[in-house]
């Protein structure tokens, strides 16, 4: 494959990463504004609920300061381990390889490698249309940084939105994300542009069920793709993005808030 196909593939897989940011950004916002509108639902209620999975990393940031750690290098380490983590299914995917079921870890690869159909996957878009397990599982599995990218303007939209309830300001609400949102958003579709890409890959290919060619076109795919500059750009993206979070950000909406 050309080096110029896969930078193609990437963009492509970045671009719509971000588009889906923002459609469910948007969504999520007006949802936000029904609910607190029309449904009277209390706007401090729904903004708990939009920042629950980052109550998740409140233990490393308590611990952290305590230890003198500036908070934007916590903010920093929480992003980056994400972006990391979802960087890393490109690797693991060769665990729903059927084929080698017997490669070490052999208790893993069992584990993933199962023949019932989960019917969970068949709600999601495209699922139905292939027929062997195993594919539908990568599929899937290299879903996720789509998934999660829906997820992240979920959440953005409705912390935003309630935000401005909160604090009585509009301009607070999305001033709150701005800044390092820039930077940061951006970088972690990047992140995932490196495995949703091979989704795509797999999108073209997976009609052939033909199993053990389609994970070969995958490994091959990983390893002429420049992960690693691409891994270290977002590193250093999000160490910048934490630094203006935690310290500009929070100077504009302090100000703001006078």
């Amino acid at each position: 494959m050309f080096k110029k196909e896969n930078t193609h593939r990437i963009l492509n897989a970045w671009k719509r990463l971000l588009i889906a940011y923002l459609l469910s950004f948007a969504a999520s916002t007006l949802i936000a504004h029904i609910l607190v509108q029309f449904l009277d639902i209390n706007p401090e209620t729904i903004f708990e609920i939009s920042t629950k999975r980052l109550s998740y990393a409140i233990p490393l940031f308590d611990a952290g300061s305590k230890m003198g750690i500036d908070s934007g290098i916590l903010l920093f380490v929480w992003n980056a381990a994400g972006a990391l983590a979802t960087i890393s299914f490109i690797y693991t995917v060769a665990l729903l390889n059927p084929h080698k079921v017997d490669f070490f870890p052999q208790g893993i690869r069992k584990l993933f490698c199962g023949k019932t159909k989960m019917k969970l996957l068949c709600f999601l878009p495209g699922c139905l249309k292939i027929e062997e397990e195993a594919m539908r599982r990568a599929y899937v599995w290299l879903m996720v940084p789509l998934l999660g990218m829906i997820l992240l303007g979920i959440e953005s939209g409705l912390s935003a939105s309630t935000a401005s309830y909160i604090f009585d300001s509009y301009t607070i609400g999305f001033i709150s994300m701005l800044p390092h949102g820039i930077i940061e958003i951006p970088t972690i579709s990047l992140a995932g542009a490196v495995t949703f890409s091979a989704h795509l890959l797999l999108k073209e290919k997976v009609k052939s069920n033909m199993t053990a060619e389609i994970f070969s076109k995958i490994e091959t795919y990983r390893k002429n793709i420049p992960i690693q500059a691409i891994a270290f750009s977002v590193i250093f993206c999000l160490f910048i993005a934490g630094l203006v979070e935690a310290h500009i950000t929070q100077k504009i909406i302090s100000n703001l808030a006078q």
